[in-house]
């Protein structure tokens, strides 16, 4: 579907959350998963959401898990970005297991680069 397509059914008003699944399904099965994620999003599909969320764990996708934390913060656990992290590392994606273990650091911690000090008080 080409971006223009994309826009006017995923924006539509008179698109249905059945057509919206649909469209959905469609991209998770060309493996375009963050396309399917925008359309099982605007549907409210948790059982696509789900599907999405496994993808995301199995391939060690912490773009994938951001996207569904930003979405529903109770979707992705501490457990799930351990074992994105786990899995990223697995599969030598290095940037996705490090952004997948920054998400574990305490929230103060996050933001702060390694070896950066926090700024003092005078």
């Amino acid at each position: 579907m080409q971006y223009i397509q994309k826009r006017d059914q995923l924006h539509g008003p008179k698109t249905s959350p059945k057509a919206l699944s649909a469209a959905g399904r469609g991209y998770l099965a060309k493996e375009a998963y963050s396309d399917a994620l925008d359309f099982f999003e605007k549907a409210n599909d948790r059982d696509g959401i789900a599907e999405v969320k496994k993808v995301a764990l199995a391939q060690g996708d912490s773009f994938l898990l951001f996207r569904l934390q930003r979405f529903d913060r109770k979707l992705v656990t501490e457990a799930d970005w351990q074992a994105a992290a786990s899995k990223a590392e697995s599969l030598k994606k290095d940037s996705m297991a490090a952004f997948a273990r920054k998400q574990l650091a305490p929230a103060d911690d996050k933001g702060k680069t390694e070896g950066e000090k926090p700024l003092e008080e005078a």
